[in-house]
């Protein structure tokens, strides 16, 4: 690595050399290390997969640290800068922030010099500011399997040599993870099970979601064993708060599981087409007031019309708004007078037409995941047929104490209406629709929320090699969804 190079980082290389020394997972900077990346990737790179100070035992002033440098509840940014003072006493530290992440600043003064004070708790020290140094990492980790020594000098040098070309790269959680010593998974993705159908099932389901994030890997769950709203919960004399208030409560995991201090964390969850829970599942993230009162006013189909209402909240005008708006209004009567413009008259008179402001109840519902609707052929033959589909579910309500052991022990195993009506198990048609209204819901959605994706669930278990072992595709994890 040449001089020049070196002093455009502004950084004390022989000084994070010196505290390299107390980290004995982390290789040194040599003159030969080069590839740092550009812009977002480099921020990834440093944010989440090198090894860092997490103790900040090494922090000194003129360190180059990652950091928060907005703290928002929902849209945190992270950025790079370089340690000016630190005040032990009030836990805080004064950043320089590099030039490229000021734009987020909100402070004006802030965002023209880039002198930021943050906690110490939001701040954070690479130790490897090298690609190769992760590399270096990863290959003496991944080797420390090799039962001698010479051996493990061996494939340490073979594994660096396609990790530092670039010949591969592993998953974030193995760039992380691989070689530091820490108890994490070097998977990035896991597809869980099944979700019994039950409090205990749904409670041991919800454990090992947060033990998997926990530990860096992103998690997808299929909803569609848990019973339908309503349902008879025969074991408390009472009802079923529904599939979709138990998928939440799962989701909600993802905003409480900080993986590694670098990233939230990800989830997929599933519901298939055929549950009666469907249409409040895709309709639940919707946050467009306007696409709510849409669905309102254009649909057939009085149960997306409910849930459509249920979600859409309206916060009736004041007198004194009603007042205010009307007087906006009137400008538009008055020859000559000016004052607002044909949007601000637009918009009074639509406030005055539906008497209130329209917001969405529960914007917060199911965001620590992505949704998804799990298509299946029956459905999608529905759709090009434009005949009725129907939504259907075991039918529990009617089981015996015999068939209530059997569908306890087995349902969750097989996970699908269809397959479980052959085992000659009842189940209850909750609701016929027509399959287009379905389909125009997904994509009207999809189109104005981004959400739900879809998945060709029966297409993935014809094509899938897991039948050979004996297994079925069960959802798909975060990186594997289709939007």
């Amino acid at each position: 690595m040449s001089v020049v190079f070196r002093q455009k980082l502004n950084i004390d290389f022989e000084r994070l050399n010196e505290d390299i020394r107390l980290f004995p997972q982390v290789h040194p900077v040599t003159p030969d290390m080069k590839i740092t990346h550009k812009g977002v990737s480099r921020l990834v790179m440093l944010d989440r997969y090198t090894f860092k100070d997490t103790e900040k035992i090494t922090l000194t002033n003129g360190d180059f640290v990652v950091l928060t440098i907005k703290e928002d509840p929902k849209f945190p940014a992270r950025g790079l800068g370089y340690i000016m003072d630190i005040d032990r006493e009030s836990k805080k530290a004064k950043i320089l922030v590099e030039e490229e992440f000021r734009g987020v600043l909100d402070d004006e003064e802030e965002s023209s010099t880039g002198v930021i004070w943050r906690s110490l708790d939001v701040i954070e020290k690479p130790l490897e500011l090298f690609y190769e140094q992760i590399a270096k990492r990863n290959a003496t980790g991944l080797a420390a399997v090799e039962k001698t020594q010479e051996k493990r000098v061996e494939w340490t040098e073979k594994f660096y040599q396609e990790l530092v070309n670039l010949n591969f790269i592993p998953a974030g959680r193995v760039l992380y993870g691989a070689g530091a010593g820490t108890d994490v998974t070097y998977f990035n993705c896991y597809v869980m099970p099944f979700v019994p159908d039950s409090r205990e099932g749904i409670s041991d389901h919800r454990k090992q979601v947060m033990e998997i994030m926990s530990r860096g890997g992103g998690v997808g769950t299929n909803g569609s064993t848990l019973r339908p709203r309503n349902t008879l919960a025969r074991g408390v004399n009472g009802k079923s708060s529904g599939s979709v208030s138990w998928l939440d409560d799962i989701a909600k995991l993802t905003h409480l599981v900080e993986q590694g201090g670098s990233r939230r964390g990800a989830q997929m969850i599933m519901l298939a087409d055929w549950h009666p829970d469907i249409i409040e599942f895709i309709i639940s993230k919707m946050q467009n007031p306007r696409i709510l009162r849409f669905l309102i006013e254009n649909t057939n189909d009085e149960t997306i019309k409910k849930h459509a209402k249920d979600k859409l909240n309206l916060t009736p005008l004041t007198m004194q708004e009603m007042a205010m708006y009307q007087g906006i209004v009137n400008y538009k009567h008055i020859p000559g007078l000016g004052g607002f413009s044909e949007a601000i008259i637009a918009d009074a008179e639509e406030k005055l037409s539906t008497g209130g402001t329209y917001t969405v109840h529960n914007p917060e519902f199911l965001t620590g995941a992505n949704i998804s609707v799990c298509l299946t052929k029956e459905f999608m033959e529905a759709v090009e047929s434009d005949s009725e589909y129907e939504l259907r579910f075991p039918y529990v309500e009617s089981y015996d104490k015999e068939e209530m052991r059997i569908y306890n022990e087995d349902w969750h195993k097989v996970g699908d209406v269809r397959e479980w009506e052959k085992l000659g198990h009842k189940v209850r048609v909750y609701k016929k629709i027509q399959a287009k209204e379905l389909w125009n819901l997904i994509n009207i959605c999809a189109t104005y929320s981004a959400e739900p994706g879809i998945f060709f669930i029966d297409n993935a278990n014809d094509m899938t090699n897991a039948k050979a072992y004996g297994q079925k595709v069960v959802a798909t994890n975060p990186c594997g969804k289709v939007a």
